[in-house]
């Protein structure tokens, strides 16, 4: 057989399969590729028409300048940005989870109320959701990024299934996988277990053990400095202040205060603070507090016998002790200080009066 009559056919074939393949939905805002839209563009564009896109690379650098004090223009509140799942924590009434650009940016987005009811179904690991006009949730850590929170309709909307999303292909232990989701475009692994791997090659090849060069992984995101140039951002991890993690214990969680939740967590997990347990008095202290208290009237002691469950032998009067002082009712024990100046004062006005009863020098005439 001739292969110069086979390839004319072939090359035609191949063409009518890329003919006949459906072309990729790509989401025109974010560039997220989707697997399968329950969103359509039209509906998507007429909802973020009137908002202004913010990459989710720039998030946090957008966010940061509603709370500064330098004096300028703040930038609109009428703002959305678009993410896919990466991380998922279902509740009863509302959910936690995080949404990634899949070039190493991560936010977490507290959806509770309607906002939740009605996008149940839709919401999942994968899932590429639209976030309009979000509020700010201040983390309670120094150092930590700021979480965004939704409860309306009109706030978030499912726009469809992620093609590219895929778990890490590492096993950490026996039957468990790695719980680290990644672009299956750059691979089977996730940047940790990239980097261990590349790190041991370091051992079979001297130009990579006897040099100081290490394994980086650096994203296509660029940003432009003050002389032109353009710095990509590095998947390293940052350096950790070492006074930072004494003031932080490694149990804690990364939470944030959501309106009638209270403090939640990241995984979802409501942090209740524990209050210290109250010291019961003896008899001797309740004695010494009753003695101290007694013939106080002031607010201050009348709380103090409330929450110690004092009762005084004396009736209550409106008036406080103060006023009954004023109006001269009542008897009030002086100390020695008050006593002593007391009587220089009786002392001061007895030699007035009798300085006024001397006869006068001069006679007016």
């Amino acid at each position: 057989m001739d292969l110069t009559e086979v390839r004319p056919e072939n090359n035609n074939e191949a063409k009518e399969l890329m003919h006949t393949q459906k072309p990729i939905d790509v989401d025109s805002r974010s560039g997220l590729r989707l697997r399968q839209r329950l969103f359509s563009a039209k509906q998507c564009d007429k909802g973020l028409q009137n908002v202004e896109f913010v990459p989710l690379s720039k998030v946090e650098s957008h966010t940061s300048l509603f709370n500064s004090i330098q004096v300028g223009i703040k930038p609109t509140k009428d703002w959305s940005t678009i993410g896919v799942m990466d991380k998922f924590y279902p509740q009863a009434d509302f959910c936690v989870t995080r949404i990634t650009d899949m070039c190493g940016v991560h936010i977490h987005v507290y959806i509770t109320g309607k906002a939740y009811t009605k996008n149940i179904e839709g919401l999942g690991m994968g899932s590429v959701i639209a976030i309009k006009r979000p509020f700010l949730l201040k983390p309670t850590e120094i150092k930590r990024s700021i979480a965004l929170h939704v409860d309306q309709i009109q706030q978030v909307w499912v726009i469809g299934q992620s093609l590219d999303l895929k778990q890490c292909a590492t096993f950490t232990r026996k039957d468990v996988r790695c719980n680290e989701w990644m672009d299956i475009r750059s691979g089977e692994y996730c940047d940790t277990h990239l980097a261990r791997v590349c790190n041991y090659s370091k051992n079979g090849r001297m130009e990579l053990a006897s040099g100081d060069s290490g394994f980086d992984i650096r994203w296509a995101t660029q940003t432009k400095q003050s002389d032109g140039s353009y710095l990509y951002q590095s998947k390293k991890a940052n350096k950790v202040d070492p006074l930072l993690n004494l003031m932080t214990s490694s149990k804690s969680k990364d939470a944030y205060y959501v309106k009638g939740k209270g403090l939640v967590a990241i995984d979802g997990s409501l942090i209740k603070k524990k209050l210290p347990p109250r010291k019961e008095h003896t008899e001797a202290e309740k004695e010494e507090i009753q003695k101290f208290l007694r013939g106080k009237r002031d607010p201050g002691a009348e709380m103090i016998r409330k929450i110690k469950g004092i009762t005084d032998e004396k009736p209550r009067t409106v008036l406080s002790k103060e006023a009954l002082d004023k109006m001269g009712i009542g008897f009030k024990q002086l100390t020695k200080e008050q006593e002593e100046s007391k009587k220089r004062s009786i002392e001061a006005l007895s030699k007035a009066n009798d300085d006024n009863n001397k006869k006068p020098r001069y006679v007016t005439l």
